[in-house]
Parts: structure tokens; C-alpha cells; sequence
């Protein structure tokens, strides 16, 4: 394969395609981090990528600042400015494995730094949430009608536990313990079911009496007896064994979609609507991934008074990290955590 570009080649460097490179990436992280983080990365580099190729770049070493500046234009239409931050640290982590390489000068990783922008506070930590109001909607009506379903037990264990799509899609059918009214979380990186935090990430949840009682009747009546590639029973299943990380996300995609109980404020109509078609449903207005529901579940475990060392313990997560990403509460609620406090105070 020639290396030869309109950049011209380096001679100090070592050459490599991109593609190659970012395959060889992609092994280390996939070995340091959990399914969908990896994921995560894969998609933010993958556009960066195909961008490169697509400009005839075939030769990592040619790389430059006018590239990255070019590409931040590329994408400034698609993203918006947190998104933009997230995909740009990403390439940028890359890059850096490209410096290992002896693929990327290093001052090229430097050169980041000016194309990354910066956030508001606000935008550092999207308020975007699920509310305790609208999850217990949804909660009562797939206790009417859905009964007992994998999206009932899904949603009802997401709320619960406030788990991450990696928790939820690691557990396995003993990992549920009705008796004890249990979950357990356990890293199994050998079998591709890894916590993000790994073995620091692992738990036992107690769960609500409700969530109990849901399960169990999943287990016994709708849940699909499979296995997955490792022979492991999941404890969540489809016909082929453990559910992919995507199959949770458009679970809670569907679930939030406004439609799914009542009428679209959107004025679409359910029957035709491009959102209710599969690999659309994230593009519905209304519609929230997994992560505002933990987001919601977090604010809600605060604002009933659960102290955040607590909290933080449940979900995985460092108490600095729920005060500045996790816990949202609106005036009123914040007013009301301090109340009894004040009230008693006096003058």
C-alpha cells in the first residue's frame, strides 16, 4: 500500500494508515474499559476516520493542526459544543496512542488544546433528566398494560437501581435474588461484561418490594431461556441470549417517547411516525436515552433524603461526581431539602 498523500511523507515517523491505527487503539481500550464506553470511542473516531480517508489521507504521519482545525469545521454543524468537546478529546486520545506509534509528532497533541472549546457551566453539566413524576407514569402504565415484559423489567430495574446500561446488561439470572430482594453487580471482563469502573464498580443493591415482585414474574413467565456466547444465562435475554448495549438504549428511547401513553405534543401521528420506526427512535424530541433516567433516579434518591455517600455507593459513582454531574435539583426541590433545617433555626 503507498503512504503518499498531498501532505507529502515524514520521514522520521513511522507509517501507518489510520484505519489501522485506530484498530490497534481500539484493542487497548476495549482491554481497559467497559463495552460501552468502548463504543463510545469507536464512534467518535470512526468519523474522524472516515473524514481523513475520505480527503485521500492514507498516512497517519501527515497529520497535522490544519487537519484537526478542518475537521472541527467539518463537524461544527452536526455537534454542539459538549458534543464537540467529547468527540475532539476523544480523537485526541487517538492521537496520543498515535504518538506510541512513532505515527504523530507529539507537539500535534499539544495543538488540540486550541480547537477544543470551552464550556459554560451549564453546558459542563446537562440538566437533562427524567422526572420522578413522568418515570412513575411510565412505571404504571407498563404495570397496566405491559405487565411483566422485559421493558417493564428493564425500566423498573434501570429506575431502581439507577444502574448504568453496563451494569444492567452485566447481570446475570443469579444475580437476582428474590429472596433477599437483591441484585448484584459484578465485573466479568473475561466474558465482555464489564462494569465501567470494573471490580471497583462492583455491589449489591437491596431493591424496592415492587421491582422484586417484577422480575420474579419476569423470570417465570416472559424472560427467554437462552444462554449468551460464554454460557452464561443473563438475567435480561432476547432470542439470541444477552441483549446488546443498543437494545437497553432504544428500550428507553421507546419507553419515553410521549406516545407511548397517551398523545404526541409533537403532532405526529404514532402510526406514522418516522421516530416509532426501528434505528429512528433517539431522534423523537421527547424521547431520553438510559442516561437521564439515572440522572433522574439520583436527583429523586436526594431530594428524598438519602445522604450522597449513600447514593453515590448505589449507583457507582464519586460523591464530587454526583454533586457536579448527577444531582439536579429545581428550586423548589432544593428549598424544600433545606427547610426543616431553617425552619428550625429561626431568628
Amino acid at each position: 500500500m503507498s503512504f503518499e498523500t498531498e501532505h507529502g511523507n515524514r520521514e522520521d515517523l513511522r507509517p501507518i494508515t489510520p484505519r489501522q491505527a485506530m484498530e490497534e487503539w481500539l484493542d487497548v481500550i476495549e482491554a481497559d474499559t467497559s463495552g460501552s464506553t468502548a463504543d463510545s470511542y469507536r464512534r467518535r473516531v470512526r468519523q474522524f476516520i472516515q473524514w481523513l480517508e475520505s480527503r485521500g489521507v492514507l498516512n497517519l504521519n501527515v497529520v497535522d493542526g490544519r487537519d484537526i482545525k478542518a475537521y472541527r469545521d467539518h463537524r461544527a454543524n452536526s455537534l454542539n459544543n459538549t458534543s464537540m468537546k467529547n468527540e475532539l478529546r476523544t480523537v485526541r486520545q487517538f492521537m496520543s496512542y498515535g504518538v506510541a506509534l512513532e505515527a504523530v509528532e507529539p507537539a500535534l497533541v499539544e495543538k488540540f488544546s486550541a480547537h477544543i472549546p470551552s464550556l459554560t457551566k451549564g453546558e459542563e453539566s446537562s440538566d437533562l433528566m427524567i422526572s420522578r413524576e413522568r418515570a412513575h407514569a411510565i412505571l404504571d402504565h407498563l404495570d397496566r398494560f405491559r405487565y411483566a415484559t422485559r421493558d417493564h423489567a428493564i425500566f423498573i430495574t434501570m429506575w431502581d437501581t439507577g444502574a448504568r446500561i453496563s451494569g444492567l446488561r452485566a447481570l446475570d439470572l443469579g444475580d437476582f435474588d428474590a429472596e433477599d430482594g437483591t441484585v448484584r453487580f459484578v465485573s466479568r471482563e473475561q466474558s465482555k461484561t464489564r462494569l465501567k469502573n470494573g471490580v471497583t464498580g462492583e455491589r449489591l443493591n437491596l431493591l424496592d418490594e415492587k421491582t422484586v415482585e417484577v422480575l420474579r414474574d419476569y423470570v417465570r413467565e416472559h424472560r427467554n431461556d437462552q444462554e449468551d456466547e460464554f454460557g452464561r444465562s443473563p438475567l435480561f435475554t432476547t432470542r439470541f441470549g444477552r441483549p446488546t448495549s443498543s437494545t437497553f438504549r432504544r428500550t428507553s428511547y421507546n419507553l419515553t417517547h410521549p406516545c407511548f401513553r397517551g398523545g404526541c405534543p409533537h403532532d405526529k401521528n404514532p402510526d406514522t411516525c418516522q421516530y416509532r420506526e426501528h434505528g429512528h427512535e433517539s431522534k423523537c424530541p421527547s424521547a431520553l436515552s438510559p442516561h437521564p433516567i439515572r440522572t433522574g433516579r439520583i436527583t429523586d434518591l436526594r431530594n428524598r433524603g438519602v445522604r450522597i455517600p449513600k447514593v453515590a455507593a448505589r449507583v457507582d459513582a464519586l460523591p464530587d461526581t454526583i454533586r457536579a454531574y448527577y444531582d439536579k435539583p429545581n428550586l423548589g426541590e432544593e428549598l424544600d431539602r433545606r427547610r426543616d433545617e431553617i425552619a428550625e433555626a429561626g431568628l
